[in-house]
């Protein structure tokens, strides 16, 4: 909120979309290039992360719940994450244990790469454990990107469910599953 004389304005969350409207219209370039650069499966449905590794009370308890909904899914999926920073090794870890040859880490990514990979993708997932906000929801939207995410805190406010995700209960990794 901005304070405007006696009154305060809402601003609605934004992001600058052109990156990623333009990686949206080259999806299939970038789906290829990074299934060769990486190794990824053009077969699989491809669940996109994006997210620092942190050890506070949202990012690793997120990668936590994302890891034991992915755990009980059945069906074939390759999730690749975007990230790093100091629980990065814990994450690996806890995904590969989770999901094994399934996750695929890409490390930091720039600007450019990252909105690639949210085009490349078929849907963002994140739990959204205490988040407050999320830019990479809006991001992964701008890319073309439908997103599933809990209903937290501010994530309502930037993904319509139904519309542009899926909402589903904080802390349900079996919603998160379900889904």
């Amino acid at each position: 909120l901005l304070k405007n004389s006696a009154k305060h304005v809402r601003l609605s969350p934004f992001v600058d979309s052109k990156p990623f409207a333009t990686a949206a219209a080259n999806r299939e370039r970038n789906r290829l290039t990074l299934a060769r650069t990486h190794g990824l499966d053009l077969k699989a449905p491809w669940l996109i992360t994006v997210a620092m590794m942190r050890k506070d009370r949202a990012k690793l308890p997120s990668f936590q719940q994302l890891a034991t909904a992915l755990s009980k899914v059945q069906t074939h999926f390759q999730l690749v994450v975007a990230g790093a920073g100091a629980a990065q090794s814990e994450v690996i870890q806890l995904l590969t244990q989770a999901i094994g040859k399934r996750f695929k880490h890409l490390g930091l990514l720039d600007e450019i790469s990252v909105a690639n990979l949210y085009a490349a993708g078929d849907l963002y997932v994140w739990p959204a454990v205490n988040e407050a906000f999320g830019v990479s929801f809006l991001e992964a939207q701008a890319a073309g990107l439908p997103v599933l995410a809990s209903r937290h805190g501010g994530v309502p406010d930037v993904v319509l469910d139904g519309v542009t995700g899926r909402l589903v209960r904080p802390n349900d990794s079996n919603a998160l599953a379900s889904t």
